[in-house]
């Protein structure tokens, strides 16, 4: 062979070199595009996953949602159209704050609303003198005129006494627990004997210092603790 074939077959052999390297370029860009295809499709499908499951989770959510309202409806119904009377007139919160507005009775009384009922608290001071169960002068007038309005319900009424957590040891209450008891059936008797509020409808209870709604390590948390609640039933 001469030089001038050597030469033509050295030229084929180059410009068909990149033909080869065109149809590897092509090949490896084919594979590229399969796996980003299988990559997508995986991804597409798990974002559809996710998308299931989060639609279901807000289907979860949306039902409880729905439950909570029909019970927190149920709630506020049952606290403000209890303690109605045989006439059908509705004591709730409103009428007892008109009522100590009225007769100049909130510097004395709470009326707080909660899952037992409609719950009046005195201070003890109010009430009683400092360690004893009689009840004061001042302390039969409120609860007079605190009687008066629980004459306009039917619910079962319940007569609660709690003190700070000062011991106490006299003769007549070794401690606080009876001194608490004391007061509360003193309250009773006069809702009952000279109130009229049927016997069967009222209970009562003494916690002594237990169940305390302030600090016993101040004055005034201690003067808060001692009280007297009557709660309305629900």
């Amino acid at each position: 062979m001469n030089s001038k074939d050597n030469a033509n077959k050295y030229e084929m052999e180059f410009n068909n070199n990149w033909l080869i390297t065109y149809s590897d370029m092509i090949t490896i860009l084919l594979c590229f595009f399969i796996i980003f295809f299988l990559f997508t499709s995986e991804e597409l499908t798990s974002l559809h996953t996710v998308k299931e499951s989060l639609n279901n989770q807000l289907d979860i959510l949306s039902n409880e949602n729905k439950d909570l309202k029909m019970k927190n409806d149920s709630l506020a119904a049952q606290l403000f159209g209890l303690h109605k009377n045989e006439k059908g007139q509705a004591s709730t919160n409103d009428d007892f704050m008109t009522f100590l507005e009225k007769n100049n009775l909130q510097d004395q009384v709470d009326v707080i609303e909660n899952e037992r009922g409609l719950l009046i608290r005195f201070r003890d001071s109010v009430l009683f003198q400092s360690g004893q169960s009689g009840i004061s002068q001042d302390g039969y007038l409120l609860l007079d005129k605190i009687g008066e309005q629980l004459q306009q319900v039917t619910n079962n009424i319940i007569v609660e006494g709690y003190t700070d957590n000062v011991p106490i040891r006299t003769k007549e209450y070794p401690s606080n627990w009876e001194l608490s008891v004391a007061r509360s059936i003193e309250v009773v008797k006069y809702l009952t004997e000279t109130k009229g509020i049927a016997r069967n409808r009222v209970s009562v209870s003494g916690y002594g210092e237990r169940n305390p709604i302030d600090s016993n390590s101040t004055a005034e948390g201690r003067a808060n603790n001692r009280r007297i609640e009557i709660i309305i039933a629900n």
